[in-house]
């Protein structure tokens, strides 16, 4: 018999982001549309909303891409050691660009919400965007491929040999002493030369230290407590991909882990504050208010059904905007 999915309040830096951008959103993403996969049992604005919290941008879109088509090609490498070259990576990209653009334009997200459903096309016409937009979507997707796979570092990950690896960008979880489920996708890790485990955090866009410096000591976390790495053996690095695939390492120590706890504490805390039932983690939409930011509303994905926009309810009071972005 199938487990019956639970919602769990669990932590991860995107939900906190999301958290402190705008109450609401966060709200409609982590339970307004909870249950929404299941076209059948799910009421009409549930299902809605599930469809809305997977639009992506443009932007998003094209970091998902280069994700994927490095995920990929890497496995690749390590089940068939087949090259990873400049060639490969852009017709395998070109492929999902083109199948991405299909299906969004096609609307098959209304049968299946998980495929390609753009912010700029579902806000927009439905049919097509500025050209310039979907040009500048290809060159940064081909630049960033081209970037790591001239750079030194992959010749140094190639070298280290696959035996070496950690598995590739699969999402997985540990759990903090006080049971809090934290969960992380860490990119790529692998064991170098002087037997130090480099994790490693592919980044399309701007680098924003402060949130990589929590995300990146989340990683550590989980590297200590599920594959038993020991914190001198540790090396943390973002990898700016539209920067000739610049690597920015991160310092860890024993003060950086515990300061993250700490966050992750003051973080989740501040999650149970507005729910309805917090041993249940049971919300309502009413305890969740709109930020009312037009920088934040206007790249909202749930701008359909918020009342900030829609003007259907009266508004609430405003939560603060968050000072990160993507």
């Amino acid at each position: 018999m199938a487990r019956e999915l639970v919602n769990e309040l669990t932590w991860s830096v995107s939900r906190d982001r999301l958290f402190r951008q705008c109450r609401r959103a966060y709200y409609y993403n982590y339970y307004g549309s909870w249950g929404g996969w299941d076209a059948a049992a799910a009421d009409e604005r549930t299902r809605r909303i599930y469809i809305l919290k997977n639009i992506q941008s443009l932007n998003m879109w094209a970091g998902g891409i280069v994700h994927d088509t490095i995920a990929e090609a890497l496995r690749r490498f390590a089940a068939k050691t087949e090259p990873v070259t400049v060639e490969a990576l852009r017709q395998a990209a070109r492929s999902k660009l083109r199948r991405g653009w299909l299906e969004a334009v096609n609307r098959e997200w209304l049968v299946s919400p998980k495929k390609t459903n753009l912010f700029e096309l579902y806000y927009g016409n439905g049919a097509t965007v500025p050209e310039e937009l979907t040009e500048d979507v290809k060159t940064r997707v081909y630049g960033c491929l081209e970037a790591l796979a001239t750079s030194p570092l992959l010749a140094e990950i190639i070298a280290a040999g696959y035996m070496n690896w950690k598995p590739v960008d699969t999402l997985d979880a540990f759990v903090l002493d006080d049971g809090l489920k934290v969960w992380c996708a860490i990119d790529f890790a692998f064991f170098d030369e002087a037997g130090m485990l480099r994790i490693l955090d592919w980044k399309t866009g701007s680098e924003q230290p402060e949130e990589l410096k929590v995300q990146l000591a989340c990683y550590a976390m989980f590297a200590m407590r599920k594959w038993k790495a020991p914190l001198q053996r540790l090396r943390l690095a973002g990898v700016f991909l539209g920067d000739t695939a610049r690597v920015s390492e991160y310092p860890l120590s024993t003060e950086l882990l515990a300061d993250t706890e700490n966050i992750i504490g003051e973080s989740i805390g501040k999650m149970r504050l507005p729910l309805s039932e917090p041993e249940k983690n049971m919300a309502r939409e009413e305890d969740f208010p709109t930020c009312d930011v037009p920088r934040i509303c206007g790249r909202c994905n749930f701008r359909e059904v918020c009342p900030a926009i829609t003007g259907s309810k009266p508004k609430t009071e405003a939560a603060p905007a968050s000072a990160h972005e993507e």
